[in-house]
């Protein structure tokens, strides 16, 4: 079977990401258009409460599979290669089997008891199978990544995001139509008395939220099915010859303790990171009703918008998930495909005992998500409030309260989106427990800031966003200084970090300049969208000829994806 290489694998992960978040948002934007603030508040409760039981069971399956897949093939164990996935098909299908049922159990006090918002049960239950269609994927996904194959997973999260975006939208837009009918022929919404139009529009809020992730769910299950059918046909290019030449097998009881024992402390991990969301959906509301209570002012312009009191932290809360937290999770997405890619050749090579070409994956792996992450960062810094417009023009309450967070989180996303790849570094040098350990301090850090500063008047959700950027700055920093002593690689400052940060403020600096040059001097009189393209095209350009000027790794990158024999791919 042919291995792609680390620039192939990465070309086409990135090139999946591209096209899924593409899609992604052409699902969520109008989504947002239907619920507003106050019913993405319902929508990011229920996955904040979900995503740590679906992070348990699934994080940590397709990097330890890829892992010890990757180096099954290349130590010769084909036998055991085979008998590794069927294991942990049925390992983690029955993890998943349990927590799905634990969800759909337990919605009614999850709802009441966490999330505040009784409502929100429905939700939860519609989010519970994906568990166990996203579990049986990432073991297919897994599975092929360690075999150098990025297809099944590209393919497959593009149709997952094609059939969400159909279904998950379609399910919303039937539901809220059915409930403005059934108010209108009855006066009741899904059997709630309503006295006025508007206040049929909220009590629907919570039953479109669950329709749309219903469809969501679906979206999961067909792409499962679809993803089995194709690695079913096509195959995995293990022939019966590479078969027969591996004797020896070792027991299922054997791989079901090693898939446990490299999945679960990623899962642990997992959990850990997504509690961050936990952290927001906990403290946020009960901060923010504590800083109202303290100085009511600052938030008056809300109030200006037609939105209530007693609604306005949730209204928030869904504003900064559904807005703001949404444009800032783009860039580590990007950066984490760098590590994903990057597994199967690092963890081949670390097996082997070949350093130098470890070293040298590990150098371009870091280079290149810095060059990515740093420019991409300080763009969401620089334009928040036309980014946040060029999507959700209309939504002028949730744009208010989303900019300033933006603002802040966009230097979040540098720090976060060069700790993802690290992470996965830290996996195949077999010390998955740091990872845990980093992301409990930047969890507390997290959890300590945000009740402290949401809770000021003046910050609200600003705060949120500066213990964000505190909790991701400590995590990436310490991540860094772990995987370059632990693979004992020399860290080159300069090239890799210090050399594109420079092109990146130069990329910020000229991308802001001309937005605000052609949105205030009216000279052109263009679109508001146009000039927040023109403005990204003139910051993306001078960057790429900062970093061509000053970087020679990435240029080298380049290069040899156009050389014609590179026997040496890393």
């Amino acid at each position: 079977m042919k291995k792609q290489s680390f620039l192939k694998s990465s070309a086409i992960l990135l090139s999946m990401v591209v096209i899924t978040k593409i899609l992604g948002l052409m699902f969520k934007i109008p989504l947002t258009h239907i619920l507003g603030g106050t019913g993405m508040g319902y929508f990011s409760a229920a996955f904040s409460v979900f995503t740590p039981v679906f992070a348990i069971v699934v994080s940590g399956i397709p990097s330890s599979m890829a892992r010890l897949a990757a180096e099954n093939y290349a130590l010769g164990r084909f036998s055991n290669l085979r008998r590794q996935k069927i294991a942990a098909h049925i390992t983690f299908g029955l993890m998943s089997l349990a927590a799905c049922g634990f969800i759909i159990l337990l919605s009614g006090p999850l709802s009441e008891y966490i999330i505040k918002e009784s409502s929100a049960k429905y939700a939860l239950v519609c989010v519970a199978p994906s568990v166990v269609f996203c579990t049986a994927m990432s073991v297919e996904r897994g599975y092929y990544e360690g075999l150098r194959n990025m297809l099944p997973t590209a393919l497959s999260e593009i149709a997952e995001t094609i059939f969400k975006l159909i279904l998950g939208l379609g399910f919303a837009v039937f539901t809220a139509d059915r409930a403005k009918m059934s108010y209108s022929v009855c006066g009741e919404v899904f059997g709630i008395a309503c006295s006025s139009a508007e206040e049929a529009g909220d009590a629907a809020l919570p039953f479109i939220a669950a329709a749309a992730i219903l469809g969501s769910s679906l979206a999961s299950g067909l792409a499962c099915l679809a993803l089995m059918i194709g690695t079913k046909i096509k195959g995995d290019g293990v022939t019966k010859a590479m078969l027969n030449s591996d004797k020896v097998m070792d027991s299922y009881a054997h791989h079901r303790r090693i898939l446990l024992k490299c999945a679960m402390p990623i899962a642990f991990a997992a959990v850990i990171t997504t509690m961050t969301g936990m952290i927001d959906m906990l403290t946020i509301n009960p901060c923010i009703r504590y800083a109202m209570s303290r100085d009511a002012a600052p938030f008056g312009k809300f109030l200006d918008f037609g939105i209530s009191a007693e609604e306005l932290p949730n209204f928030l809360y869904g504003s900064y998930e559904g807005l703001a937290s949404l444009v800032y999770g783009l860039v580590p997405t990007l950066t984490a495909m760098f590590g994903k890619s990057a597994l199967p050749s690092l963890a081949d090579s670390w097996a082997r005992g070949d350093r130098q070409t470890f070293s040298a994956g590990l150098r371009n792996m870091m280079t290149v998500s810095s060059v990515i992450a740093i420019p991409s960062g300080l763009g969401i810094c620089a334009l928040s409030e036309p980014l946040l417009r060029f999507l959700f023009d209309g939504r002028n309450a949730e744009i208010c309260a989303a900019v300033q967070p933006l603002r802040i989180l966009g230097i979040s996303a540098v720090f976060l989106s060069i700790s993802l790849p690290c992470f996965t570094v830290l996996q195949t040098l077999g010390d998955p427990k740091k990872i845990i350990a980093v992301m409990i301090g930047g969890g507390a850090v997290k959890l300590i800031l945000n009740i402290l500063l949401v809770s000021q008047p003046q910050l609200g959700l600003a705060g949120a966003a500066y213990a964000e950027l505190a909790s991701c700055a400590f995590v990436c920093i310490l991540s860094v200084i772990f995987i370059y002593r632990m693979g004992n690689v020399r860290c080159h400052v300069t090239e890799t970090y210090i050399k594109p940060l420079y092109a990146g403020v130069m990329c910020m600096l000229s991308a802001g300049l001309s937005e605000n040059f052609l949105s205030s001097s009216g000279l052109f009189n263009l679109n508001h969208r146009i000039v927040t393209l023109v403005s990204v095209a003139i910051g993306g350009s001078l960057y790429f000829i900062s970093l061509y000027l000053l970087c020679e790794t990435p240029k080298k990158l380049i290069l040899s994806c156009f050389a014609k024999k590179n026997p040496k791919t890393t």
